[in-house]
């Protein structure tokens, strides 16, 4: 098939597919009117298949909803045996690069070009997976008003900037949501994204069990169950916090004019869901990473203690990371990376606690 712009053949997973031939740059990359592939977003797909070949509900009829040149949804297929696969991009050339793509992989799929809001609201799906250029917020109200319970959703957001405190009127405008520009800002904009989805889920009797939620590169990502909402389900877990002068985080009431939020206060991954996550031949080493770290600090509290910050304040160099993170240990606390940051660490310990035992690393 041929096709009005230049095309070279690439390899993601065990997918093998036909992108538009531009120059590319890491990045959020830019919108065009060519269908939409960048492959700094391939460790999305690869942790979020590695969470699709363990989902716990069935996936006989899934949506790739903005399919661009339909890498996810194929993938999907090709590595999580995924079925009645469903693509659809509002662009006419991106259906024509599915079509084309599904061939060369051997896969069968329905391909649409239609508006994602209007789909939705007259197909139900078993998982819809939500990865737009920029915000995901115009999707949700259409999705969570009809979404089949129980089912899957994924929702990706490439606005980081905004939910990270950059732009923080652009949050409260998207997400309703107050965000800070913080060593902590990716994981309050992860946590921004999902309490958001989450009270856009209540708003409909249906409620949101994340199973691996994280930061990557440019974009933030949710994979969780929809379950219905009962009256008698415990409160979930989204509330405000406050940023104390010595960088320690504390929930408060939302009346409060320094309040961060709402945000979701919970796990962020389902640590018996990350335990079975498995990476294959196919997924790249950044993947393989990721769903390791994932797995370490599944269970581990809300929020990161960065050590640049401790030893700015202390006015003195970082120890070696596995040096403070044994003397954690060593004071009876659990302490893990994290995958935010490379030098965060997630634990247990009281801030002050983790302080303390900082200091006397650095001064021993």
């Amino acid at each position: 098939m041929a096709f009005p712009f230049p095309t070279v053949e690439v390899r993601e997973g065990l997918a093998r597919l036909l992108v538009p031939d531009l120059p590319r740059r890491r990045g959020p990359g830019v919108r065009g009117r060519l269908p939409f592939y960048n492959p700094t977003t391939a460790v999305n797909r690869d942790v979020s298949a590695a969470a699709l070949a363990r989902w716990p509900t069935p996936l006989r009829e899934v949506l790739d909803g903005l399919a661009g040149t339909g890498a996810w949804g194929i993938r999907m297929a090709l590595e999580a045996a995924a079925g009645g696969l469903v693509f659809n991009d509002g662009l006419a050339s991106s259906g024509d690069l599915v079509r084309a793509n599904l061939e060369r992989n051997r896969v069968d799929g329905e391909v649409l070009t239609s508006g994602l809001n209007g789909l939705l609201a007259s197909r139900e799906f078993d998982f819809v997976d939500i990865d737009p250029f920029g915000p995901p917020t115009p999707f949700l109200e259409a999705f969570f008003r009809t979404a089949r319970t129980p089912s899957g959703v994924g929702i990706t957001a490439t606005d980081v900037a905004p939910l990270a405190g950059t732009y923080p009127e652009a949050c409260v405008r998207r997400y309703g949501a107050r965000p800070l520009r913080c060593p902590q800002g990716h994981e309050i904009g992860l946590r921004i994204l999902l309490g958001h989805a989450e009270r856009m889920a209540r708003g409909h009797g249906r409620s949101l069990r994340p199973l691996v939620a994280f930061s990557a590169e440019h974009f933030l990502r949710v994979n969780a169950l929809v379950v219905p909402a009962g009256p008698d389900d415990p409160k979930p877990p989204v509330g405000h916090v406050v940023r104390t002068a010595d960088g320690a985080f504390e929930p408060v009431p939302a009346a409060r004019n320094d309040a961060l939020g709402p945000l979701w206060l919970g796990h962020l991954v389902d640590a018996s869901f990350a335990k079975r996550l498995m990476p294959t031949d196919a997924t790249s080493p950044a993947g393989v990473r990721l769903l390791a770290r994932l797995a370490d600090e599944a269970e581990m509290p809300a929020f990161f203690t960065s050590t640049a910050e401790l030893a700015a304040r202390l006015r003195t160099s970082p120890p070696k990371f596995d040096r403070y993170l044994e003397a954690l240990r060593g004071a009876g606390f659990r302490a893990t990376r994290t995958h935010f940051d490379p030098l965060g660490v997630k634990t247990d310990a009281p801030h002050a606690d983790a302080v303390r035992v900082f200091r006397s690393v650095v001064e021993a």
